[in-house]
């Protein structure tokens, strides 16, 4: 009979505790200390939770789907992924990170695990920044954090969808932009610029669906190993290899829309609404259609000259009009959610805009 496996409580913190977060990550990391988790004091669970002794680090998540799952890593994984950064980025000992991104998510608890590997203390104009396309937007609008990103000398940007125009507009302003893709179950970014970090393999499967293995990910789910499979896991994401070697990520496997018996690429065609001018911000969620079983809704942060035929036709120069969306919602700003995903609940229970 095999001994069950040792387990250990978890120690949870508030994310307002900066110091005593970057002290228990420390001991986790270094000194095998208690595993810990942060969530919002309204998300604490009920119960207390114990986890096998080699996790360090309980991560919350719900990805895009709402549904929470507690992501679990070893000092192994997170410092496997804190290096393989340092490796892309040519990181010394001492130079500093800036926290810009909530501890409750992985690539905020990132930037700690990276400070700690380098022994420096996180400073706001810290050589190295992360933060998300909303984050890089304001910046360039003029907001206080624009001569720390051009001063730094990386600026991760993950957290979301990256829009090209905001990515090059940026680079163009002097900001040295590296898009990251990655998640909680992958210790965050893991591709760079649509190349893999050391270390990560990506597979691609028919289905076009991304699989991903390597040192940097996380021994499972609490209570769930589903999509942890052969030393990695199988992302929710479809992608593909472009020409010159790069990974591109077209979108959520679960984002593929059957309307009116047409398939529709959610990712593709919010790429390009995306590129329409006066467009700020774009998000595209499906509702049920007696008519097409399912339609393309779009939610567009931007002037009063965006309307939905503009969005049709522009959509249409490239892809089936049957692909466009076919209702219409403006917003002065996008909601929401988390590190800066589009908060689908809030948008489904907006009124229209237009719609045909």
């Amino acid at each position: 009979m095999s001994a069950k496996p040792s387990l250990r409580e978890v120690v949870i913190f508030a994310p307002n505790q900066l110091a005593e977060i970057t002290a228990a990550l420390k001991s986790a990391l270094f000194a095998a200390g208690p595993p810990l988790l942060v969530l919002e004091k309204t998300n604490w669970p009920a119960d207390r939770l114990h986890v096998p002794s080699e996790v360090a680090l309980v991560v919350a998540t719900s990805g895009s789907t709402g549904s929470a799952k507690y992501v679990l890593h070893s000092a192994a994984t997170l410092l496997a992924s804190a290096r393989a950064t340092h490796t892309a980025v040519a990181a010394k000992p001492g130079e500093r990170w800036s926290l810009r991104l909530p501890l409750t998510h992985i690539a905020g608890l990132m930037v700690i695990v990276r400070s700690l590997l380098l022994e420096s203390e996180l400073s706001d104009d810290g050589e190295y920044q992360a933060v998300v396309p909303t984050q890089l937007f304001r910046a360039l609008q003029g907001d206080e954090s624009l001569a720390a990103l051009i001063n730094a000398k990386a600026v991760l940007v993950g957290g979301g969808p990256s829009e090209r125009k905001l990515i090059n507009e940026a680079r163009a302003a002097g900001i040295n932009v590296i898009t990251t893709y990655g998640m909680s179950e992958t210790a965050g970014g893991c591709v760079y610029n649509g190349t893999p970090l050391p270390g990560v393999k990506i597979l691609i499967d028919s289905a076009q669906q991304i699989f991903i293995s390597g040192p940097q990910i996380a021994l499972g789910y609490l209570d769930d190993s589903s999509g942890f499979q052969d030393g990695g896991f199988l992302t929710q994401d479809i992608g593909r290899w472009e020409d010159d070697g790069r990974l591109e990520i077209l979108g959520r496997a679960d984002e593929v829309v059957i309307s009116g018996g047409e398939k529709i690429l959610i990712g593709a065609i919010e790429e390009r609404i995306r590129s329409l001018s006066g467009v700020l911000d774009v998000h595209l969620f499906t509702r049920k259609s007696a008519e097409w079983g399912e339609e393309v809704v779009c939610a567009v942060v931007g002037g009063n000259s965006i309307t939905l035929s503009s969005i049709r036709d522009h959509v249409a120069e490239i892809f089936p009009r049957s692909s466009a969306p076919r209702a219409l919602i403006l917003l002065a700003e996008m909601p929401l959610r988390g590190i800066g995903k589009p908060d689908r609940d809030t948008l489904r229970g907006l009124p229209m805009t237009e719609e045909i």
